[in-house]
């Protein structure tokens, strides 16, 4: 049997254990609402990995975000196109200006930065992409503010896109470009050594890091802030 077929029979398998798709929300669906940031400020997009199978630790990320008071919607990572339309036409009916995050892991990360591309033609600026462990990323267009990859380096397994996490290129320097490859910061918790490319997203510190990528952006926004934050072992690129 050829490796490529053999590893698309043995994720498929794996999939057949995995956890029901979630039903994503229409852009102007209720969640629990906190006082702290308004739900009209904006939405939260997280896109699945291949077969919309895997990356289950965004549903946990997603009701993580619905606490604290964020819109946040599941959705089928190769159903970006669809919903781009749906964000250009939900915002032509409500605030043109409301705050855009997409977020997503492994293929999912790289159809956010399409979903982004999407949203650049139809002139629709994206406050924040975070990406985790994106695995064949095209360029960050020009109508993102801020980017922050999360990956998890591994040069030994690295030419196979299935198994790797890699850097991401901006198409303009207008875009705050933050690459936080795991591999190189200290870790005094054993952390990077735990997580590889099929269960980084479920790893609950690195949903914190997430989540707290996602906050910083509405409370920014709320306080007026710009959205550059200086934290440490993160490669910048202007």
């Amino acid at each position: 049997m050829k490796p490529v077929l053999g590893l698309s029979l043995l994720i498929l398998a794996l999939g057949a254990c995995s956890s029901k798709p979630i039903k994503p929300p229409r852009l102007n669906e209720e969640s629990a609402i906190s006082s702290a940031i308004q739900p009209q400020m904006g939405d939260v997009y997280l896109l699945k990995g291949l077969f919309n199978v895997f990356s289950a630790g965004l549903k946990d990320i997603a009701e993580n975000l619905r606490e604290k008071g964020l819109r946040t919607g599941v959705y089928a990572g190769p159903k970006w196109q669809k919903l781009a339309n749906q964000i250009v036409e939900d915002r032509k009916q409500g605030n043109p200006d409301s705050i855009v995050v997409i977020s997503g892991h492994s293929y999912g990360a790289d159809n956010s930065i399409r979903l982004a591309r999407a949203l650049e033609i139809q002139g629709v600026v994206v406050d924040a992409l975070v990406l985790v462990d994106p695995t064949t990323p095209p360029e960050i267009p020009a109508n993102v503010r801020r980017c922050v990859n999360i990956y998890r380096s591994k040069p030994s397994t690295d030419w196979m896109p299935w198994l790797r996490g890699v850097p991401v290129n901006a198409k303009n320097q207008s875009t705050l470009l933050i690459n936080r490859d795991l591999r190189l910061v200290a870790d005094e918790t054993g952390l990077k050594e735990e997580i590889n490319h099929f269960n980084i997203e479920d790893n609950p510190a690195i949903q914190e890091m997430v989540v707290e990528e996602i906050l910083a952006v509405f409370e920014q926004k709320q306080a007026g802030v710009a959205l550059a934050r200086p934290d440490s072992g993160e490669q910048r690129v202007h």
